[in-house]
């Protein structure tokens, strides 16, 4: 007997769905999440920005969105388990699976779906001089609360999409923004820079890098900048680092899962090569088709992968499980 119907891998927005779903279906399910909260990418990168293109919500801040998803997730009582990282599947005999959790604990259960995004985050460095020392205290490389940035002077290193959606989310309560960027070139949207350059606290310093970070053993106070001008010392109470991100892939060292450049490759019932684990969202892609990664396309493969494993562990059971609005919830 396992432990579980089904385990899933991920509480970002495409987990927490397949997790409200597999309650909708009455599949006994366990999700598994690395994080110490639920959203994933979108709770972990940009807590504070506004999402649009979820339906029926005209916006929302990416936080709220989590946050009411995962109320959504637990509607039915299944669980969510955080800090825990699955290190490892394994089929066993029979060909159920026993999930091993932060390189210790193992579960079984008869079917995995896989939604755990691109993978772990792993934060880009600028590798100068006190970045790691006050790394928390004035370094960082995401926004959780605009607030906490009221009335200070701002560097953001980067000027891509990211750089500017800080900038702009920034502008109302900073006193001051520089965007730095190492060259000459900036990738951000056109509708991003026109409405930082509208702004009197944002200036855009290009061909310019930090070469050191300047503290009182407690906090940023400045940095030193080089650009075409040579070197400066600039006052800085913030700096954030939107410089991308190394992505760590899962890989389950038990299992070969067929990929596709970045993703795992499943069919149209988002099963794997392997029977009974299944991926959907940012992870996975059906036959090398076009792929949009999007929270809406997300969901929409999780019910999909969801409904398939109703089936792959009730063979009985019906493929839809009918609209909710027809349900007595």
């Amino acid at each position: 007997m396992s432990d579980f119907e089904l385990v899933i891998i991920g509480a970002g927005p495409t987990g927490l769905f397949a997790t409200f779903a597999a309650g909708l279906r009455e599949i006994k399910s366990l999700t598994l999440e690395e994080l110490d909260f639920p959203g994933g990418q979108i709770t972990e990168l940009y807590p504070e920005k506004m999402v649009y293109d979820m339906p029926g919500i005209p916006r929302i801040l990416a936080k709220d969105l989590a946050q009411k998803m995962y109320e959504q997730a637990t509607m039915f009582g299944n669980e969510v388990r955080f800090n825990s990282k699955v290190t490892d599947i394994k089929q066993l005999n029979d060909g159920t699976f026993s999930v091993e959790i932060n390189g210790s604990q193992n579960i079984t259960c008869q079917a995995v779906l896989i939604c755990s995004g691109v993978g772990s985050f792993i934060p880009n460095k600028l590798g100068v001089d006190g970045e790691d020392e006050y790394a928390g205290k004035g370094v960082f490389h995401s926004v959780k609360v605009i607030d906490e940035f009221k009335g200070q002077d701002i560097i953001i290193v980067g000027a891509g999409d990211s750089g500017f959606d800080w900038a702009n989310e920034l502008a109302p309560v900073a006193n001051s923004i520089k965007i730095l960027q190492h060259n000459a070139v900036i990738k951000a949207e056109e509708r991003s820079i026109k409405e930082a350059l509208d702004s009197h606290r944002v200036e855009i310093k290009l061909e310019t890098n930090i070469t050191k970070i300047i503290g009182d053993g407690q906090k940023v106070t400045a940095v030193e900048i080089e650009g075409k001008n040579g070197k400066e010392t600039v006052k800085a109470d913030s700096i954030i680092l939107a410089i991308s991100y190394k992505i760590e892939p899962n890989n389950f060292k038990s299992i070969t899962l067929q990929t596709s450049g970045r993703y795992i490759k499943v069919n149209h019932a988002y099963e794997t090569n392997i029977k009974g684990i299944y991926a959907a969202g940012d992870i996975a892609n059906v036959a090398d088709e076009p792929k949009f990664n999007l929270l809406a396309v997300g969901s929409a493969e999780a019910y999909t992968a969801i409904n398939n494993v109703k089936k792959y562990v009730h063979p009985t059971s019906s493929l839809f499980g009918g609209h909710s609005s027809s349900l007595n919830l």
